[in-house]
C-alpha cells in the first residue's frame, strides 16, 4: 500500500474535505483534499483480493478492504467523487447513440454479466458517448454510502484532462494511462481526439505489442509522434526502458498547474495518479 497523508490532514475535519476514491478491479485509490483550497492532502492505494473470474468485482473484498485505509473512508466527506476503473465500455458517437440501448454496445465490447448496471457520459465538444458497466452491488453499496457522489468512468476523466493538459494544434500527441492490468492509449491530432481504446496486458511485451499495433493502424510513425506516459508506470522501470527503445519522443506527462499537493504528496511524480488527482476537475 503506497500511503501519503500530509501532516495538517485532520480526521476530525473530514467535513471540510473532499474525497476521490478510483475503484478497480482488484485495487482503490482514495484522495482527500481541501474543499475550498482544493489542496490534496491525503493518497493511499488500497489493493484488495479479487475472484478468480476477473469479471466478476468482488464487492464484499473492497468494502472489508477500505477499513484498512489509514484515513476513514465514509459519508462524512463534504463531496465525494468516484471513478470506475475496468474495461467495461463502449465510445459510441453521440449521433448515434440511444440511451435504451447503453447496455447493448458495453456488451459489444464486453463480456458482462446480469450483475451490472449500465450508465453513460455524454462529452459534447468531443461529440462522444462513454457507456460503460457498474457493478451492481458495488452500485447499490455507493447509493447507500454516498448518494451524492459523483460517478463516472476512469476514462471520461482521461479525455477531458488530456485534450486540456497536452492540447497542441501544431504537434500529434499520443497519451498512454496505465493502470495495474490494462491501459487506455488517447491520440490527439490537432488538439482533438482522434481515437481512443484499452487493452488489457499481462507483460510488458503485451504493452508494447498493442502500442505499435494502434500506431500500425492509424499510420503513426513511432519515431516522429510524441508520446507521454501517466499513471502506473516507474520512470526507468522495465516496461519504461521497453517502450523507450522503440518509442523515439517518449516523455512522463505533467500534472496541471492547478492541482496542489501539500506535504509527502509533493513528492509523487507528476505523472503518477494522474486521473486521481483530476476527478474533481472532470465531473
Amino acid at each position: 500500500m503506497r500511503v501519503h497523508i500530509d501532516k495538517t490532514f485532520d480526521k476530525r475535519l473530514l467535513s471540510r474535505y473532499d474525497l476521490s476514491l478510483k475503484i478497480g478491479n482488484d485495487l482503490a485509490i482514495a484522495n482527500v483534499s481541501k474543499t475550498k483550497s482544493n489542496i490534496h492532502i491525503a493518497l493511499a492505494e488500497i489493493p484488495f483480493e479479487k475472484r478468480e473470474i476477473e469479471t466478476v468485482f468482488d464487492t464484499a473484498n473492497f468494502i472489508q478492504a477500505l477499513k484498512a485505509c489509514p484515513f476513514k473512508i465514509s459519508k462524512q466527506y463534504e463531496k465525494v467523487f468516484i471513478s470506475i476503473s475496468n474495461t467495461l465500455f463502449s465510445v459510441v458517437p453521440k449521433a448515434l447513440f440511444d440511451i435504451k440501448s447503453k447496455h447493448l454496445y458495453v456488451k459489444l465490447n464486453s463480456n458482462t454479466k446480469e450483475s451490472y448496471d449500465f450508465k453513460f457520459q455524454i462529452l459534447e465538444k468531443e461529440g462522444i458517448v462513454i457507456c460503460f458497466a457498474l457493478p451492481k452491488k458495488l452500485n447499490l453499496w455507493i447509493q447507500k454510502v454516498f448518494p451524492s457522489a459523483k460517478i463516472t468512468h476512469e476514462l471520461h476523466v482521461v479525455i477531458q484532462s488530456v485534450l486540456r493538459d497536452f492540447y497542441s494544434l501544431s504537434e500529434d500527441r499520443v497519451i498512454i494511462n496505465l493502470n495495474k492490468e490494462y491501459f487506455d492509449i488517447i491520440f490527439l491530432t490537432k488538439g482533438k481526439l482522434k481515437f481512443v481504446n484499452s487493452f488489457i496486458f499481462s507483460e510488458k511485451e503485451d504493452l508494447l505489442y498493442y502500442i505499435l499495433f494502434v500506431f500500425e493502424q492509424l499510420d503513426i510513425n513511432p519515431n516522429l509522434i510524441e508520446v507521454f506516459l501517466i499513471g502506473n508506470i516507474k520512470k526507468g522501470g522495465e516496461e519504461h526502458q521497453l517502450l523507450f527503445q522503440y518509442i523515439k519522443n517518449l516523455h512522463f506527462g505533467y500534472r496541471n498547474k492547478n492541482i496542489k499537493t501539500s506535504g509527502s504528496l509533493n513528492d509523487v511524480p507528476n505523472h503518477d495518479f494522474y486521473t486521481v488527482f483530476n476527478q474533481k476537475l472532470c465531473v
